[in-house]
């Protein structure tokens, strides 16, 4: 039997840099990019929740809240992996609802290597070998684990998730891990040729 895949969008935040402008409602060739990050997560084999503000999603995803709400991305998957049912051998995908360019296959990887990993957990990384932790796959036990361990996550940074781990890595091309943060971010997403190989009306 195939193990559980889960996927964890990350929608809230106050999109400050943005001057406040929902982030995953953003569209990127007329799509929005949380509707984009679902779309790639169920084409993985992943079943989709979104943390945060329900704007943009598609209608039969369910959505959830941190507590308290822009409590920050650490007490967001909190919120998430508590909405849903423990699957031991079940893997986690953590997903940023701001990252247009994600594949499915590059989460059908980080899937299968979170599966089969020492420590649980899996990474992208772009060219500059950094680690994105937000495009990520957790063994859900581990995953679990580690949040209990950690405690009240309300405006903990994410990397205490990692603090004592390394994760095995997926090099993906830098533009998968492109977030929409800035306008020149999302000038910078608005010119790349899409990732996606769906039609808009699949994907709302």
């Amino acid at each position: 039997m195939t193990p559980p895949l889960r996927g964890i969008v990350l929608a809230g935040g106050r999109s400050s840099r943005l001057g406040g402008r929902h982030k995953p409602a953003i569209r990127v060739d007329g799509v929005p990019i949380v509707a984009r990050a679902i779309a790639a997560l169920r084409e993985a084999g992943a079943e989709p929740l979104v943390v945060g503000e329900a704007r943009s999603v598609p209608g039969g995803v369910p959505v959830v809240r941190e507590d308290p709400p822009f409590a920050g991305p650490l007490a967001a998957v909190a919120a998430g992996l508590g909405a849903l049912t423990p699957a031991p051998d079940g893997v986690i995908l953590l997903l940023g609802g701001d990252m247009p360019f994600v594949t499915a296959a590059t989460l059908a990887r980080l899937a299968a290597l979170a599966a089969v990993a020492a420590g649980g957990a899996a990474y992208a990384e772009g060219g500059d070998g950094r680690a994105q932790p937000l495009c990520a796959a957790w063994d859900e036990a581990v995953l679990r684990a580690r949040l209990a361990t950690i405690g009240d996550p309300a405006n903990l940074p994410l990397r205490v998730l990692h603090e004592t781990l390394d994760p095995a890595r997926v090099h993906v091309p830098a533009r998968e891990l492109l977030d929409v943060d800035t306008p020149d971010d999302l000038r910078e997403a608005s010119r790349a040729p899409s990732a996606c190989n769906m039609p808009p009306d699949r994907l709302e």
